[in-house]
């Protein structure tokens, strides 16, 4: 019987895996947390718009919060929220792309 040998993956390239793997979900809380925040802050809006976007931030994972950040309006300035949504997505890409090279995230 002849053996097969297997390569065990690198301290680098577990963790790239372990921040390809939790970061989609820490991104969500975080959109999620910064979009709820702001439309309890808004004092502008009817409470049916408000339940409205809430149902979408909470059953549309990823797409309620970043369309409510990127265009529900709200008090954080358009700049801070275009940064939270797009440096997440950039941080993530990031990951990806540095995680292929490496051999650890696929």
């Amino acid at each position: 019987m002849a053996g097969s040998t297997m390569a065990l993956p690198t301290g680098l390239q577990m963790l790239l895996g372990l921040y390809g793997y939790l970061l989609p979900t820490l991104l969500y809380v975080l959109w999620s947390t910064l979009a709820l925040w702001d439309l309890g802050r808004r004092l502008d809006v009817r409470p049916m718009f408000t339940w409205g976007w809430a149902l979408a931030i909470f059953l549309l994972p990823f797409i309620g919060p970043i369309a409510y950040l990127l265009f529900g309006g709200g008090q954080i300035s358009r700049r801070s929220r275009i940064v939270a949504v797009g440096g997440g997505v950039a941080a993530y890409l990031l990951i990806l792309l540095v995680g292929a090279a490496a051999g650890g995230v696929s």
